[in-house]
């Protein structure tokens, strides 16, 4: 089982920025104006060029008095053409810096136009952090109308989970009351309940995990616990064992134990690896045992080897899967060897998860060896796909040794690939 972020990755991209829009954010917060009174403010004092008024002392002068200063805002220039100069400059800690300026000038009305703006020019992988900074500082400020232009303009998660993620921070109860209400009776778990959960996690994270277990069983819960997952790991891995361990909900409880543990085993698989077989949880060592075993192998191989020996047998297969992978790139006789003898000591495991690991990973480079394995599976079915995927590559590479072998072990092959095959080779001659 492979753990990957729904939407985090994306979201990190300017992490740092966008620590430094929340940080100035939430340490001014006592002492900013409300929307409306920065509104009413910035109307009357703002001039034709874009500069506040000469004696307003406040954070927003300061900030005019810096932007103007920025080397590619030219006086007398729009908000939405100075968000385009910015986007646009060449130096990206000069652009940076000129965008929080801009941000802190902006009235909650401006956002829409500079943010309008701002996606008009094309939103690149550089300037994804640059949007997130936009949205974020929008949501501070106005986040029913930075939600309803994302509704309207935007396809994706990405403005949505942005915007909802810094109005929870800063509102949570108001978040959740608009996320309900946006719901109302629509079946399936609620999506806007994920930004709203990234958005709690960092202060709350009981919260968080509340919110989360109030989903139903769905793709939007799965993304709700890699939220968690990530963010408890952040707090150290003492920390993310236990916030795995409070989740009370059985099934997701198992969830968040294999998902910490495949965590938690890319810098330290060895410790994983105890943690998560001492928590007794088979389910979570069947789906994280893959990942750990294939880390750790990479670092100790015999331990890993050990570790794996060890699982019971509804958690071995998919651990041994995760040492096939890793041996079978360099050596796939040496993957066969191992598989082999684990199978053999265990005779009542159902190995067919590492079996098509072993097939998978052979089939180019030892097409024989890959054939040969497939008779292992348990299911006739799948045996067929696999057979008429490996003999197929095969011929085509190399005819004369495949139709040996086809020839020689047609009578141990499903009656489907026997006709199949054998009725393409007798047309051929």
């Amino acid at each position: 089982m492979k753990f990957k972020p729904v939407f985090l990755a994306p979201l990190w991209a300017g992490s740092l920025a966008l620590a430094f829009v929340f940080g100035k954010t939430n340490s001014s917060s006592s002492n900013t104006e409300t929307a409306s009174q920065r509104s009413s403010k910035s109307s009357s004092s703002r001039n034709n060029n874009g500069s506040t008024s000469t004696g307003q002392e406040s954070g927003s002068s300061s900030a005019q008095a810096r932007l103007k200063a920025a080397p590619m805002i030219k006086a007398g220039s729009s908000v939405e053409q100075m968000i385009k100069d910015i986007a646009t400059y060449s130096d990206p800690v000069e652009r940076s810096a000129a965008l929080l300026n801009l941000v802190d000038t902006l009235s909650p009305e401006e956002f829409e136009s500079v943010v309008a703006e701002f996606r008009g020019i094309g939103i690149t992988n550089q300037r994804r952090g640059e949007y997130q900074i936009l949205l974020t500082a929008w949501a501070k400020v106005d986040p029913t109308s930075a939600m309803a232009y994302a509704d309207e303009n935007t396809n994706g998660q990405f403005a949505r989970n942005t915007i909802l993620t810094a109005w929870a921070s800063k509102s949570p109860a108001s978040a959740i009351a608009w996320a309900e209400e946006k719901h109302g009776e629509a079946e399936g778990a609620n999506p806007w309940l994920v930004g709203i959960i990234q958005g709690v996690a960092p202060n709350n994270p009981a919260r968080a995990t509340e919110i989360m277990g109030s989903m139903p069983r769905s793709r939007e819960r799965g993304s709700a616990l890699n939220v968690l997952v990530s963010q408890a790991i952040s707090d150290g891995p003492d920390a993310a064992k236990e916030w795995a361990g409070s989740v009370e909900e059985e099934g997701l409880r198992s969830s968040a134990y294999a998902y910490t543990a495949e965590a938690l085993a890319r810098s330290n698989p060895a410790d994983a690896a105890e943690w998560l077989t001492n928590t007794g949880d088979v389910n979570a060592l069947n789906r994280a045992g893959e990942e750990i075993a294939s880390d750790w192998y990479r670092e100790n191989p015999e331990e890993a080897t050990a570790w794996v020996n060890s699982l019971p047998s509804e958690a071995m297969s998919g651990a041994a899967e995760g040492i096939v992978d890793r041996v079978v790139r360099e050596d796939p006789v040496q993957a066969a060897e191992y598989l082999s003898e684990l199978a053999s000591s265990n005779p009542d495991t159902n190995f067919d998860s590492s079996i098509r690991q072993l097939v998978r990973g052979s089939a180019q480079s030892d097409p024989e060896l890959a054939a040969v394995w497939v008779s292992g599976l348990s299911d006739t079915r799948t045996q067929e796909q696999y057979y008429d995927r490996i003999l197929r590559n095969w011929r085509n590479r190399d005819s004369s040794a495949a139709n040996d072998w086809i020839l020689e072990n047609q009578s141990t092959l499903p009656d489907r690939i026997q006709r199949r095959f054998l009725n393409e080779q007798t047309r051929q001659n």
